[in-house]
Formats: C-alpha cells, sequence, structure tokens
C-alpha cells in the first residue's frame, strides 16, 4: 500500500491526541459523588437519615422512670476484695513479644478491648463485609468510566459485474476494489444518563479496475448523543451507586453491632475471670484456716484435751475445702482460657493478665430510663440500620417509578467529512471545507400491556419499604423494652451488693464469736468450720454480686450503644480507615 506505514503513524498520533482531549472532557463530567441525600427532596435527620412523612415508627409516648427504683446511697461501702492484694505492676502493660507476635503482659480493660477489636477473627470477619460493601461502591462508580474503542479491518473485492450493474457502470466489466479502514472512539456516560460516542474514521479506497485508478482516503471526525427523557433519563443511572452507599452504610452499623457483642462478651469474660481469681484466694485462706484447725486439733488430742472425733471433723473439713480449691483452679483456667478466645490466643505459654485495680470499687450510677432510651435511639446499630434501609427503599422507589414510563429516546449526532489523496490532504478537507452531518431523531418505545415486569418491580419495592417501616418499628419497642430492663437490673444489681454486704458481716461476727467460744472450750471444730463455711459463702456471692453489678453496667452501656465509646474505641467509619 502506498505510504501505508507514514500513514498509519500519522493516524495514531492524531488519534492519541484527540482521543485524549475527549477524556479529559468525559471526566469533567463525572459525578462529584455528593452524599445521596442531596437534591433528593427528602429531608433528613441529624444522623442523615431521611425522615418518612407520615412514619409513626419515632411517635412513642414518654417513658418515665418507674416509682419504686429509688437510688442508692452514694456513701455506700465501696467493696475490696476479702484479702488484701498486692497491687499490679502495670510496668509491663502491653509488651510485644517478637517471637509470639502478639501482646502480652498486664492488661488495663481499656487496652484488653482494643486488643480484641484487634485480633478477634469474628470482627475481622465482619470488617471484611464492610470492606466488600465499599469495593462495590467503587465498581458501581465505573458506570461513568469512559472506554477506548479502537478497529481495524482491511477488505479486498475482485468481482465481475453482472448485467444489471453494468446498465449503471460504464465501459466496466469487473471490480478490483481494495479498501482499509481505521476507527478509532471514546464513548461512555454522564449524569444525566445520556450515552456520548466520540470518533475518527478514515477509510482508504482504491479501484485498481479503473484507468485512473488512485488511493482515496476519506475522513469522518464526529459525536454522537442518546439522552433518555423519560426512563432512564434524570438520576436513574446513580441510583446502583446511592443503593451501593446505603449498603455500606448498614454494613457499617453490622459491624459496629458484632463490635459491640464481642465487647460485650469479652469484657463479660473478664469480669468471670475476677470473680474466679477473687474465690480462688477464698477458697486457698479456707484451706488454710482448715489446716490450722486440723493441726490445733492434734495437739490438743496428746494433751488428752479434746477427742479424737473433733480430729476427724478437721479432716472432714479440710478435705471438703481442697475439694473446692481444685474446683476453683478448674475455673479460673476456664475462665482464662475464655478470655484468650477473645484475643485470639491459645498459647498458654504467652502470658495475658487483667489489670482490675481501676475498676474493682463499685461505682454506682443512677440511669434514667427517658435519658437512657434517647441515647439508645441515638446510637443502638440495629436502629440507625434499620432508618437506613428505609433510605434504601426510597431509592429503589424512586427508581422503579422512573422505569415505569416509556423509553423516549433523543439522538442527535455532528460530524465534518474529507477526502484526499492523502490522510493529510483529507484532515486538511475536514477542517477547511463546509462538508457536514448532521442528525436529529427521537426513538419512542412503549410496553404494549403496560409494562408487566416494572409494574411488579414498583410494587415489590413499595412492600419493601412497608417492610422497613415495621422494622423500624419493632426496633423501637425491642430497644426501649432493653433499655427498661437494663436500667432496672443495675439497680438491683447494686441493691443484691448491699444484701450480700449486710450477710458478709454478719457472717464474720458469727465466726468472730464462734472463735471466741472455742478458745473458752465451749465449742468444737465442726460449728467453727460451719460457720467458717458460711462465711465462704457469703464472701463468694459477695463477689457474685459484684461481678454481676459489672456485668449490669456492661449490659446497660450496650442497650444504650455506647460500650465501645466508653472504653475508648472510636465508632466512626472514618476511624476504620
Amino acid at each position: 500500500m502506498k505510504n501505508s506505514g507514514l500513514t498509519i503513524r500519522w493516524i495514531m498520533k492524531t488519534i492519541t491526541t484527540y482521543i485524549l482531549a475527549v477524556l479529559i472532557v468525559l471526566v469533567s463530567f463525572c459525578p462529584s459523588w455528593a452524599d445521596e441525600n442531596e437534591g433528593t427532596g427528602i429531608p433528613v435527620d441529624a444522623e442523615g437519615a431521611q425522615v418518612v412523612p407520615g412514619d409513626t415508627a419515632l411517635d412513642t409516648p414518654p417513658l418515665v422512670t418507674p416509682p419504686d427504683v429509688a437510688p442508692r446511697d452514694q456513701g455506700a461501702r465501696d467493696l475490696a476484695a476479702p484479702d488484701k492484694k498486692k497491687t499490679p505492676d502495670t510496668s509491663q502493660k502491653i509488651e510485644k513479644d517478637p517471637a509470639q507476635k502478639t501482646f502480652f503482659g498486664i492488661l488495663a480493660l481499656k487496652d484488653f478491648v482494643r486488643l480484641v477489636m484487634e485480633k478477634n477473627e469474628t470482627v475481622l470477619a465482619q470488617h471484611l463485609d464492610y470492606q466488600i460493601s465499599q469495593e462495590t461502591i467503587t465498581g458501581e462508580r465505573a458506570v461513568f468510566e469512559p472506554e477506548f474503542v479502537n478497529s481495524y479491518q482491511r477488505s479486498n473485492d475482485h468481482s465481475k459485474y453482472s448485467n444489471e450493474d453494468k446498465t449503471s457502470i460504464l465501459f466496466a466489466s469487473e471490480k478490483d476494489e481494495r479498501a482499509a479502514d481505521f476507527n478509532a472512539m471514546v464513548e461512555g456516560k454522564i449524569p444525566t444518563g445520556a450515552k456520548l460516542k466520540a470518533g475518527y474514521t478514515l477509510r482508504e479506497y482504491k479501484d485498481r479496475a479503473s484507468s485512473t485508478a488512485q488511493d482515496q482516503f476519506k475522513g469522518y471526525l464526529g459525536l454522537e448523543i442518546t439522552q433518555p427523557l423519560l426512563k432512564g433519563g434524570g438520576d436513574a443511572i446513580v441510583a446502583s451507586i446511592k443503593v451501593a452507599k446505603m449498603d455500606s452504610k448498614l454494613a457499617f452499623q453490622a459491624l459496629r453491632l458484632k463490635r459491640m457483642e464481642t465487647a460485650l462478651n469479652a469484657l463479660s469474660s473478664c469480669w468471670d475471670l475476677y470473680g474466679a481469681k477473687e474465690k480462688l484466694a477464698i477458697r486457698k485462706a479456707s484451706v488454710q484456716i482448715a489446716q490450722t484447725i486440723l493441726t490445733d486439733n492434734r495437739e490438743r488430742f496428746k494433751l488428752g484435751k479434746m477427742a479424737e472425733t473433733e480430729i476427724l471433723e478437721a479432716e472432714a473439713g479440710l478435705a471438703k475445702r481442697k475439694s473446692q480449691e481444685s474446683r476453683g483452679q478448674q475455673d479460673l483456667i476456664s475462665a482464662m482460657n475464655q478470655v484468650r478466645t477473645y484475643v485470639s490466643l491459645s498459647d498458654a505459654s504467652v502470658p495475658l493478665m487483667i489489670d482490675f485495680s481501676d475498676h474493682e470499687k463499685i461505682e454506682r450510677i443512677f440511669p434514667d430510663l427517658n435519658d437512657s432510651v434517647n441515647d439508645a435511639l441515638k446510637n443502638r446499630p440495629e436502629y440507625l440500620a434499620a432508618k437506613k434501609k428505609i433510605n434504601r427503599e426510597n431509592i429503589l422507589i424512586r427508581y422503579a417509578e422512573n422505569q415505569r414510563w416509556p423509553q423516549l429516546d433523543l439522538t442527535g449526532s455532528y460530524g465534518i467529512n474529507g477526502l484526499g489523496d492523502s490522510p493529510g490532504d483529507s484532515w486538511t478537507d475536514e477542517l477547511n471545507e463546509d462538508y457536514h452531518t448532521w442528525k436529529v431523531g427521537a426513538t419512542l418505545t412503549i410496553p404494549l400491556l403496560g409494562g408487566l415486569k416494572t409494574r411488579s418491580e414498583l410494587a415489590i419495592a413499595e412492600h419493601h419499604k412497608r417492610q422497613a417501616l415495621l422494622q423500624l418499628k419493632s426496633a423501637e419497642v425491642e430497644i426501649a423494652n432493653r433499655v427498661d430492663t437494663s436500667v432496672k437490673e443495675v439497680y438491683s444489681a447494686f441493691e443484691q451488693v448491699d444484701y450480700s454486704i449486710r450477710a458478709r458481716k454478719v457472717y464474720q461476727r458469727l465466726l468472730d464469736v464462734e472463735l471466741v467460744m472455742l478458745d473458752a472450750g465451749r465449742s468444737n471444730s465442726r460449728s467453727v468450720l460451719d460457720k467458717e463455711e458460711d462465711l465462704n459463702y457469703a464472701r463468694e456471692s459477695e463477689i457474685e454480686n459484684v461481678v454481676y453489678s459489672k456485668k449490669a453496667v456492661l449490659g446497660l452501656d450496650m442497650a444504650q450503644g455506647l460500650l465501645l465509646k466508653h472504653y475508648g474505641i472510636d465508632v466512626s467509619e472514618e476511624g476504620l480507615e
């Protein structure tokens, strides 16, 4: 082909320059990805959730604190462990073992919760769902990504003319045509829903059967647009992006809920560990007391001051307490392994200790039911997710309503033509001569039966919205009842602590009296051991109630949706990055 190498190089240089310019124009039309509620005409509340006119999900009567729940005395005694303990050395907090690649040492509760958020596989798996939802948004935005379409085709046609052809073609009996077609185009969509195509076409043609045959180059540079006016117009094209954003917000609330549930269970296991350690300390002390009584009884028996049955009573009491101590040790191991589970730590050789020194005291709170319910409605993931789901269904309803319209597309194109003996001549001819091509038209498509599919999709979208409204109301009722239960449970837990303290003090006095009587010879080993066992039961009951009160406060924080915030964990989407 004549000048074929020069032709291809010139074409590629020209088209590359042109395509880059078109890409810049198309990118400038891409949406700014503003908030999905902008421009919808739907009011939103402080959390960004749409307020649906006529919704009654928030129309609940005011809740009041029950009159039978009275605040406890602020000056009530703070509880300490039955035995004085050495203050733990916190200099080893959150150290890192390079060999184990994990945290170890003494952790405060806040540090432990932070470690759970970083290490727990269940939380990490839920976080992947949120990341997937973020990637889905990126994928939906790709609807505006322009595409470059390039093609090149060579053809040869050597054939005879028929009699019919000869009547219109003078003196020619055959044709021997050779052609080469090159097309380069950029196409894409803009936020109005229109589809744009901008491209350049160059055709090289020669009929070798003609006596005056020479290469001719015909070029066309043009722009084509197809704009939907009814169905598919407006913001219909960005509906999938808005839905993806809402799905991401739902995934974020699901992640928040999973993190809160995991933190609640992890902290509860910490307090179970605290209770197991304190109970074991009580039982170890009880074993020492029983051992001392047995030793004293043997000395008195040797001196003839005590019957042998007293020794047997002391031995039985010691064996019973050692059995309880062994069970306490196993309870401690079980509780420790449960704590390890939440930080994905299975190696018992890696030390993990929890520092409870800042939380052992009973910090009495006096929650108000109305305030607690209001906090829950602002922070509970289930409620916020239910409101976001209504927003999502509103988007789908608007999209389904758009699809009910007939398809009316406005089409138009404009281009310039050029013809020459070389690509350069053709290009010069396009720019300098007045050879233009333009088209304007419209295409109307109407379903003959009224659009059965789109009608069904609109009905489904409306049902989904009613379903979301019912779920929102159900979540509100459930949250209010759960908060009410948690508030009353907190007051009840503090009351049980007070009674257990009173019982422990009484049993301590009874044991002191019994020991005085034993020294005076007016009591026996069995009575002393019975009184000591009653005291131990009261002490363990006090520990259980302390743990229960701590869990009750955690449950209230959970019901209010403030658990992570109270332990210094960022609950915003920005904090996940």
